[in-house]
């Protein structure tokens, strides 16, 4: 319904809540908190608070740094989408930092459990190629484009419905890049 306004005033004191809970029981608490802080980062960016989002993400990822493991996939999430935000901001090495950090982070997650974050790693290889195509480093965009595109493939043939639309996309993309 983009009522913004109540959107922040729901996660704000989701949060207030989730960060006065987390204080007695932190293993239950904290990562609620970094996913609250996540959301409303999310939504900063999409209503151009920029600042404040980014102020969100890394508070959240500050969280993540000391939570188990188990929670390693919404840390790359999170790193993942405050690489958009710097790239949405033109801060391209900052964006490239972290879309690196998240996509190492698939890559170990790959390991240990094949075909389960494919989706995630496609999705950060094309956010990278797009960066190097922005910044004129067209060798590693296509190689990016190609890596995900290859990816993006094999989902397609297993589950042509939810991938076709990703699967155009890169091709666009890699058009782009050849253009």
């Amino acid at each position: 319904n983009n009522q913004f306004h109540k959107i922040e005033a729901c996660y704000q004191e989701a949060l207030a809540i989730r960060e006065r809970l987390a204080t007695a029981h932190p293993e239950t608490y904290e990562a609620k908190v970094a996913l609250t802080l996540n959301n409303l980062a999310l939504l900063y960016s999409d209503t151009q608070r920029f600042d404040k989002a980014e102020e969100y993400y890394i508070h959240a990822l500050d969280i993540y740094k000391h939570l188990p493991s188990a929670y390693i996939h919404d840390a790359a999430e999170t790193l993942n989408n405050l690489a958009i935000l710097y790239y949405i901001k033109q801060q391209f090495n900052k964006a490239e930092e972290y879309f690196l950090q998240a996509f190492k982070i698939y890559e170990s997650l790959e390991t240990i459990h094949p075909k389960a974050y494919e989706v995630d790693i496609a999705d950060v290889l094309n956010n990278l190629a797009i960066l190097y195509k922005d910044t004129q480093q067209f060798d590693k965009a296509e190689e990016h484009h190609l890596r995900a595109l290859d990816i993006r493939e094999r989902l397609t043939t297993n589950h042509p419905q939810a991938h076709e639309k990703d699967l155009a996309q890169t091709l666009h993309n890699l058009a782009l890049v050849y253009s």
